[in-house]
């Protein structure tokens, strides 16, 4: 017969396994403890962000990211300490590339894999690799080269670069997708669609006016049936916005996140990364006739 421990403690998550020489339990919080934490500097805001990374939000996790975002300025150098803490690394790059400055994916990118238990080791790429629309420097262009060739074995990784790629627009990207296009006959399909928009020329992705903006992008990515954006979430100083993109296909629900940083009063996309997926089919959602 099989003996199971059971550890418990107020405030925590439980518990239940076979016996172990060590149990790890996650502090179930509130979102709102964000607000708690940027009060605090130095190691105590460190040891107190390490917790909430760590800890369980349950229903709350989306509000948590959106709270951390708006922070955004006041709790990205602690992030980047915390990506080399290997209890806490995976969240904190995945904050990291939700807000997507270049200095800090660069970061990112340069750490070593984290420990992993899952059957995707390389996941965590992914939240980069659909970060760097419009590529700094040469790292970050080998970087989606690799995701976009499949030398890190994960199909998911590799269809975040291809959009990346496709975002970009620039006769760069275009070099590596035709690269890929001749490696990589698995995703021949948006490859080809990718190359198709970069070859029809088609203008930058920036504008003044945030909601123009966020239109033209969710038709360039358009899964499906495009069912509209919903209204832009902004970080505290207003020059970073977050915009959520839903589409419909034959059987998903899917919406799509968006990051747009304002430069000299102009609003530029940074990256669209898949944030929900639920099967839904659509005749299900249409009337009875």
């Amino acid at each position: 017969m099989p003996v199971e421990a059971t550890v418990e403690k107020q405030g925590y998550e439980s518990y239940s396994s076979g016996f172990r020489s060590r149990y790890v339990l996650k502090r179930q919080f509130s979102a709102q403890e964000v607000l708690r934490v940027i009060k605090l500097d130095g190691a105590s805001q460190e040891r107190e962000l390490r917790e909430l990374l760590a800890g369980d939000f349950q229903s709350e996790r989306n509000q948590f990211t959106e709270s951390v975002f708006y922070y955004e300025a006041r709790l990205r150098p602690v992030l980047r300490t915390l990506t080399r803490d290997p209890q806490v690394t995976e969240r904190a790059r995945g904050l990291l590339s939700l807000v997507a400055v270049p200095e800090d994916l660069r970061l990112v990118m340069q750490l070593e894999p984290p420990p992993s238990s899952s059957g995707f080791p390389e996941r965590w790429r992914y939240a980069v690799a659909t970060a760097l629309v419009n590529p700094d420097d040469e790292d970050e262009w080998s970087f989606l080269r690799q995701c976009a060739l499949n030398e890190f074995d994960d199909r998911w990784v590799e269809a975040g670069a291809i959009q990346t790629l496709k975002l970009t627009g620039s006769p760069r990207s275009q070099r590596i997708l035709e690269e890929a296009q001749q490696k990589n006959q698995a995703r021949i399909r948006s490859i080809t669609s990718a190359l198709d928009y970069i070859k029809s020329n088609p203008t930058i992705l920036a504008d003044t006016d945030l909601d123009v903006l966020a239109s033209r992008v969710a038709e360039v990515i358009k899964i499906g049936t495009w069912e509209g954006n919903g209204n832009p979430r902004l970080n505290e100083a207003g020059d970073k916005a977050l915009v959520d993109f839903t589409f419909q296909t034959s059987e998903d629900g899917l919406v799509y996140t968006a990051t747009f940083h304002r430069i000299d009063g102009t609003w530029t996309l940074r990256g669209a990364h898949e944030t929900y997926q639920a099967f839904a089919p659509k005749f299900l959602k249409e009337p009875v006739r």
